[in-house]
């Protein structure tokens, strides 16, 4: 699975749309390997955590004109000690609003496969690409 950005989250985040990077909450998710998600989805729901989900910070919005895009960035999430038994395969970018069918997908990143062992696992974002970015 490559990344993408989420058709719903592309259109919250246009000018006038429902998420604000700078000051909505922004959570980072671990998700299984194994999970069946598309970039049509318009909530959470089915998107199972592995580990609790992380509030990013740090969040900058940047428009670079020299490669014609708008990059959306934060600082790299830590899940601390996460649990034994899954595999992770992505990470989700999501506006949290009280729960998962109230949340709204931004976008997913796609991961090398990581065993959870009981150790940290450190998402570490492009230093030129951010977490994502939109592009005409």
């Amino acid at each position: 699975m490559a990344s993408f950005v989420y058709n719903e989250g592309a259109n919250g985040l246009l000018s006038g749309g429902t998420i604000t990077w700078a000051s909505d909450t922004i959570k980072a998710r671990l998700v299984a390997s194994s999970a069946t998600i598309n970039k049509d989805d318009t909530s959470m729901t089915g998107h199972t955590a592995i580990g609790t989900d992380q509030t990013l910070g740090s969040k900058t919005k940047t428009k670079d004109t020299t490669n014609d895009r708008i990059v959306f960035d934060a600082a790299d999430p830590t899940w601390t000690a996460v649990a034994g038994g899954s595999t992770v395969g992505t990470v989700d970018i999501f506006k949290f609003v009280t729960n998962d069918a109230g949340s709204t997908p931004i976008c997913n990143i796609d991961i090398t496969d990581t065993a959870t062992n009981g150790g940290d696992i450190t998402i570490v974002f492009d230093a030129t690409n951010g977490c994502f970015y939109l592009q005409e």
